[in-house]
């Protein structure tokens, strides 16, 4: 992180930059100088420049000439530019404005005058990179298929994607109590008072939007995270939805064909079972020594197909 704002001075003409860097220099300012065009557009390339002063009269390229390469150039065109000129034609100033100058100092400049401008215009750079990057983070979380929700303490959306509107019906996240949402608007896998625990601050659980008209049921795999400070007060909590429909479906259809041939093959078995027990039992007469022993093979063999169909029906519920 720099620990100075870099300021970039074009001018052809050095006493002006001297001038310049007198002023701006004792207010904590690195003045980086450039007497072209085309050397400002090197010191330009570096990164390091926060605002730019430049001279709109100078030989060769000319300060709107550069100034329309610097908004051209995808890295560079936020650097905000103030033109310092001696011409005073509104004929200029509209040219300049139209290049994408963000202010105009007038020589002879006046120390007071420039400080103050070049105060307010680093101020105005800096809220714009903000939103900038906020905008450019917001475009990339929008385009992530699980939805994602950052609340305040109280649970108040702060901030979410579009994934997560989607997935819980929300039209304006304004004021939103996302916890009150969940448990009045769906199904929770988790009581309330478990979700909104401090003692664990990482949570998994599920949230079901049941179906209506059109819409299927949707099964929501969610996430939470509780973020604290270093004294373990609550900062913010992130929500993480998935859809996980398609799996739990599966694993709904599973469940059902399990139980079908759980239901068709215990009843079979269980008759036979019964049976032999009758047989065994001497129910339908004695048996001899080799109906016996037939009887009890029977009942092993049976014993062991039984249990092995249990092994297989909880194979099958466990995957």
């Amino acid at each position: 992180m720099k620990d100075k704002q870099v300021i970039l001075a074009v001018d052809d003409q050095e006493q002006n930059i001297e001038l310049i860097e007198a002023f701006l220099a004792p207010q904590g300012y690195e003045i980086v100088k450039a007497d072209s065009g085309l050397e400002a557009l090197q010191k330009l390339s570096t990164g390091r420049i926060d605002l730019v002063l430049l001279d709109i009269m100078m030989p060769g390229m000319s300060g709107l000439e550069l100034l329309v390469k610097l908004r051209a150039d995808e890295k560079a065109r936020l650097i905000p530019v103030i033109m310092v000129t001696a011409l005073r034609e509104t004929e200029d100033k509209v040219k300049a404005l139209e290049a994408g100058c963000d202010d105009f100092i007038s020589k002879p400049f006046d120390k007071v005058e420039l400080l103050a401008r070049v105060k307010s215009i680093l101020k105005i750079s800096d809220y714009r990179r903000q939103l900038e990057e906020k905008d450019k983070f917001k475009a990339v979380v929008d385009k992530i298929s699980d939805g994602i929700a950052v609340c305040n303490p109280e649970y108040l959306i702060k901030d979410c994607n579009a994934a997560l509107l989607k997935y819980l019906n929300i039209t304006d996240p304004s004021n939103v109590n996302l916890v009150e949402t969940l448990f009045k608007d769906h199904s929770v896998s988790i009581n309330k008072e478990d979700l909104m625990s401090l003692a664990i601050t990482h949570k998994t659980f599920d949230v079901v939007r049941g179906s209506s008209g059109t819409d299927e049921a949707l099964y929501l795999e969610t996430n939470l995270d509780m973020i604290k400070n270093p004294g373990g007060e609550l900062l913010s909590v992130v929500f993480i939805l998935r859809d996980v429909t398609a799996a739990r479906k599966e694993e709904l259809v599973r469940r059902d064909v399990v139980a079908l041939i759980s239901h068709k093959l215990s009843m079979p078995l269980g008759v036979i079972n019964g049976n032999i027990t009758l047989l065994s039992g001497g129910t339908y007469g004695p048996l001899n020594g080799e109906q016996k022993k037939t009887v009890d093979g029977v009942s092993k063999q049976l014993s062991l197909l039984i249990s092995m169909v249990e092994e297989l029906l909880g194979f099958s519920i466990v995957r």
